[in-house]
């Protein structure tokens, strides 16, 4: 009897950056990191963004959410 494998990133953590839309290459790479079992921080840069990125982290099953700026120390 063959065993299962699970998914390749079953129990590590990813932050994924860059979300703008559901057209955007990081929501893809998020939904793939999802697929294989990774669990999800998705960020926002501003407000306006977070409209836009929030419905797509929920989507994902993202764990955590929060904004992001690196131009911003700290």
């Amino acid at each position: 009897m063959q065993e299962a494998i699970r998914p390749v990133l079953h129990g590590q953590k990813v932050l994924v950056v860059g979300v703008a839309n559901d057209q955007s290459i990081a929501y893809g790479c998020a939904k793939a990191f999802q697929t294989e079992g990774a669990e999800l921080a998705i960020t926002w840069l501003n407000e306006r963004a977070r409209a836009h990125v929030e419905p797509l982290a929920r989507e994902v099953g993202a764990t955590i959410t929060a904004p992001l700026d690196v131009s911003v120390p700290g």
